[in-house]
């Protein structure tokens, strides 16, 4: 029989009496109370004996299974709780793993450097795993199915997948050898997304002629980041836009389209380098015009960040270069 699924880091018989309303004869009332007292009895003794066998109860896991399950359970408190040197330790030292997109990780070390980058990306992120299957190959060798779900925000559901692991017995400790990510399932773009969560909250620039303001959110699931913007010159607001950024799963890459209040558009695709973004985009202006631009968006501090603008064409005319900083906007001031 096999062993179910664990979720590893969340009347009794009524008796009838029948009262005799019939008047009965005194010298007889003892005899008719012993026949009743033996009727239930016997119709108790019937019911039990009617009653099924308990059933079998499931068989006992062996030391070995327990030993790999508690190994599933320490890997998910161990990552939950953001601590790469002891999931690291959980790795045989030649281990390696390998992820959906074919990408190897090898060896303590890099293992270990993997989730120092994972934590550092996603300082909230969880997990949670469900064990499928152990099966022992032989005394010494074990492969375990399940799937897993990520949270990158410690909340938010982005993607589910199925994994296999191969484990090794060393010196009487069961150790994962292998980790291979087989299936993926994106439920949401959030963890795509992520690296740009610092850009949500209000921003401000005052140029010496116009100010311009952008909010950033999230839609309702996370699976977009929208921006409202707006430039205000001498207090009146001259243009109002909105710009939706997402994950194209096609392409594997960042993209956005942006919307302005005079009837112009565009789109853009993002590519990370280091810690800069850089957005290669076209459009086209509300008067039919070609516009292209080559956006550098560099976060030089908490509350503040760069963007600058290169290879700007509208039509077939080439513009200055442009760079404009913007910082957070502090939140207004509380009545008293």
């Amino acid at each position: 029989m096999g062993t179910p699924p664990v979720l590893v880091g969340l009347g009794s018989p009524t008796c009838i009496y029948n009262s005799f309303r019939n008047k009965i004869m005194n010298r007889l009332h003892t005899v008719f109370l012993m026949m009743a007292a033996l009727l239930i009895l016997g119709a108790a003794t019937s019911a039990l004996a009617q009653q099924p066998a308990k059933a079998e109860s499931e068989p006992a896991l062996s030391a070995d299974e327990q030993a790999i399950r508690k190994s599933a359970v320490d890997f998910v408190e161990q990552y939950n709780e953001h601590k790469p040197e002891a999931l690291a330790a959980l790795f045989s030292p030649d281990a390696r793993m390998v992820f959906r997109d074919g990408t190897e990780v090898n060896g303590h070390d890099e293992i270990k450097q993997s989730f120092e980058e994972a934590f550092q990306e996603g300082p909230k992120s969880a997990i949670s795993v469900v064990v499928d299957s152990i099966r022992l190959l032989t005394p010494d060798v074990a492969v375990e199915e399940g799937t897993t779900n990520l949270f990158p925000d410690g909340d938010t559901l982005s993607s589910k997948g199925r994994y296999t692991v191969l484990h090794v017995k060393k010196d009487g400790k069961w150790l994962m050898q292998s980790v291979r990510v087989v299936d993926e399932e994106t439920v949401s773009a959030y963890a795509q997304l992520q690296p740009l969560e610092w850009l949500v909250g209000e921003w401000i620039d005052e140029g010496r002629h116009e100010i311009v303001e952008a909010n950033f959110h999230w839609d309702e699931n996370k699976s977009f980041l929208l921006e409202e913007f707006q430039v205000v010159r001498d207090g009146e607001v001259v243009l109002k836009g909105t710009q939706r950024i997402g994950w194209d799963p096609q392409a594997k890459q960042i993209r956005s389209w942006i919307f302005d209040s005079a009837g112009g558009f565009g789109d853009a695709v993002w590519t990370r380098v280091d810690d800069t973004w850089v957005c290669k985009g076209k459009g086209v202006r509300a008067d039919g015009t070609s516009a292209s631009a080559t956006r550098t968006l560099i976060r030089s501090a908490e509350d503040r960040v760069i963007w600058s603008a290169t290879d700007r064409i509208e039509g077939d005319e080439q513009l200055p270069n442009l760079d404009v900083t913007m910082v957070r906007k502090p939140p207004e001031p509380k009545a008293e």
